[in-house]
């Protein structure tokens, strides 16, 4: 599991603020069942190598591609929208304060709303508005790991390569898409790794209280008192 060190919080306000922005990033991992179980139920034989993840939102049937349960997967990318501005913002003093802190708060914003048009607007509604609900984040989702790697690299080491290995199978996903090599995976190579920093990383926070726990109970009396006792 990722080990976060979080910031002391000033106040009882600011550590219920980031249970609940890790429990908000926790829940993503419920986007990949809403994934299959969307897919299950298509008509159709879904493919994740060849069809894309648009293609499990589409709202009308043709004679490839049809799923009853489209409305799971659009409202899924909406709520997915939401968990990542909400856990951006619970978060926001991970980062120093100033520009950093806000253009990376910026950016998830950019995210979670062009993740959440990702749903209002599916792709049978036409090429043109799909694809401006998508691309902004498709291209600030490498752009915030990127940041989030250089930024956090003297003071939360771990977390920054955890960035760095999302951030560059995202890009890798972004290159292989671009040749046109197995839409479907690729795709998911490009989509799945920021969801997936997001919900190891609210666990990981979320778990820490548990951890520390577990580690205070492990030490020993005799520990505790050579831990405590004056020089």
């Amino acid at each position: 599991m990722l080990i976060i060190d979080a910031p002391v919080p000033d106040s009882v306000g600011g550590n219920l603020r980031h249970i609940a922005a890790g429990v908000a990033w926790t829940l993503v991992f419920a986007y990949l069942l809403a994934e299959l179980v969307t897919a299950t139920a298509w008509k159709t034989a879904y493919s994740f190598r060849h069809d894309t993840i648009s293609d499990l939102g589409i709202t009308t049937c043709t004679p490839s591609a049809c799923s009853p349960l489209h409305l799971v997967m659009n409202a899924t990318f909406v709520a997915l929208g939401l968990l990542t501005i909400l856990g951006a913002i619970g978060f926001r003093d991970y980062i120093p304060h100033g520009p950093r802190q806000w253009s990376i708060v910026a950016l998830a914003v950019i995210i979670g709303l062009s993740t959440a048009a990702t749903g209002v607007f599916p792709s049978n509604d036409g090429i043109v508005v799909h694809g401006l609900a998508v691309m902004p984040a498709f291209v600030s989702r490498h752009i915030v790991l990127i940041l989030l790697a250089i930024w956090l690299w003297k003071q939360r080491r771990l977390v920054a390569i955890w960035s760095a290995f999302c951030a560059s199978t995202g890009l890798t996903g972004t290159v292989l898409l671009t040749i046109g090599l197995q839409v479907g995976i690729t795709e998911r190579l490009v989509f799945y790794p920021l969801p997936t920093w997001m919900a190891v990383t609210g666990a990981a926070i979320v778990l820490a209280p548990v951890r520390d726990a577990i580690r205070r109970r492990g030490q020993s009396p005799l520990h505790h008192r050579e831990l405590t006792s004056p020089p």
